[in-house]
């Protein structure tokens, strides 16, 4: 089809790509890209349909890693290009660090397997786990109760932390500036956190009020 008002044809080609595409992974790797090139041209409404994309296959890849009736996998051994990644949840835990986790994300994503990982710190003194996400602007974290009694970590724990960083990465956008500055945060945080539903809303609703200031 011919370019939407405002778009390059390679960017629409990009789009086309990425909403014909049946694998998800494709779907968010052309997506990705369109995304970074019409920020660059501040298209703010063209980034809409290019997030909506974007928040459906990232939701599609959660829901398969979250479905998998395999028990959470602890990860405490050095992430390497070489190791096994198979479907479901990982928990990276100490000596490892945040940029393990992120690299084991990376390295699921390259190889088309659906994972979904949690990074933990140490427990504090007063019994509440830490975890953390690393991006490219610096770190999302929160603390979460302990775990239950039992000697791995259950699923609804790992839902629940999932949710609780989600909502620190939220609450780190600060609605006293401008759209396009609130949008800039937003995007970095869905780096650092692809799969929450919640961050990819409210760049949507920011491009909007970015489109609008911008007319």
């Amino acid at each position: 089809m011919p370019p939407r008002a405002g778009r390059t044809k390679s960017i629409q080609t990009l789009v086309d790509k990425a909403k014909q595409t049946t694998c998800p992974f494709e779907a968010e790797r052309v997506a990705s890209r369109a995304l970074n090139m019409s920020h660059v041209r501040h298209d703010y409404d063209g980034m809409i349909e290019i997030l909506e994309r974007l928040a459906e296959v990232r939701a599609e890849r959660r829901k398969m890693a979250l479905a998998s009736r395999t028990a959470i996998r602890i990860v405490d051994d050095a992430v390497t290009d070489t190791m096994d990644v198979d479907r479901g949840r990982y928990l990276v835990q100490p000596p490892l660090v945040g940029a393990d986790a992120r690299r084991l994300r990376l390295l699921g994503l390259a190889r088309e397997v659906p994972v979904m990982v949690l990074c933990r710190e140490p427990t504090t003194q007063l019994g509440e786990i830490p975890v953390v996400a690393i991006g490219p602007q610096g770190s999302v974290r929160t603390k979460v109760p302990a775990q239950d009694a039992s000697e791995e970590p259950s699923a609804g724990w790992f839902r629940a932390a999932l949710e609780a960083i989600g909502t620190e990465a939220t609450g780190r956008v600060d609605p006293s500036h401008a759209p396009d500055r609130q949008l800039e945060v937003v995007l970095d945080l869905i780096d650092t956190l692809p799969e929450d539903p919640k961050l990819h809303d409210i760049a949507i609703e920011l491009c909007r009020a970015a489109a609008q200031e911008a007319s």
